[in-house]
């Protein structure tokens, strides 16, 4: 999640790495704060591996500051985690919302179509978060704690948002790019 987040808000432009910890923080930081101990090993190792670099620039006041930029490695590296995620950036709240920040970068309307439906095909499987002393999901009518009812209430209104919106992006990009559904016979 952190690899794409950087790489993500250097697609959209060169950054010092102090301001690239308060964007990642902003977008993912209040469920992970970003540590400097975790964000700047992870810059060297995506510098090491050829998807950014660092030039110097002159600082606002004092001494000069160290851009990130993207290569053209990292920037096909960010697609290619964007066309084809990996399981848990469908599934994950968090690492959805990361994905989707940066999703726009990923070009081809076709290709976002089907993250989006992804995602959507997630969502409608019906969720199951309590549980009885046996394993058995509890419906949400009978959960006894108001509490447990009301999240169950909220995180359906949220799925009932999000596939909302899904459905109207995900025809908008089939639209754009010129896909016609196969329609069951």
């Amino acid at each position: 999640m952190l690899k794409m987040a950087i790489l993500g808000f250097l697609r959209d432009f060169p950054l010092h790495g102090y301001d690239l910890k308060n964007r990642v923080a902003a977008l993912a930081g209040h469920v992970r704060p970003i540590a400097d101990g975790t964000l700047y090993p992870t810059i060297k190792k995506l510098e090491d591996a050829g998807c950014l670099t660092r030039r110097t620039a002159p600082g606002s006041v004092a001494a000069p500051r160290h851009m990130l930029e993207i290569t053209q490695d990292g920037t096909d590296q960010l697609r290619r985690w964007l066309r084809n995620p990996e399981p848990g950036f469908i599934t994950d709240d968090n690492k959805w919302y990361v994905l989707l920040a940066f999703l726009h970068h990923l070009e081809n309307p076709r290709e976002q179509a089907l993250v989006l439906a992804r995602r959507r095909e997630f969502l409608d499987k019906p969720t199951q978060l309590f549980f009885d002393g046996d394993g058995r999901p509890i419906p949400s009518d009978q959960l006894e704690s108001p509490f447990r009812k009301g999240l169950m209430q909220i995180h359906r209104s949220v799925n009932l948002n999000e596939i909302d919106w899904l459905d109207h992006q995900i025809a908008d990009l089939n639209r754009r790019s010129g896909y016609v559904a196969q329609r069951s016979p």
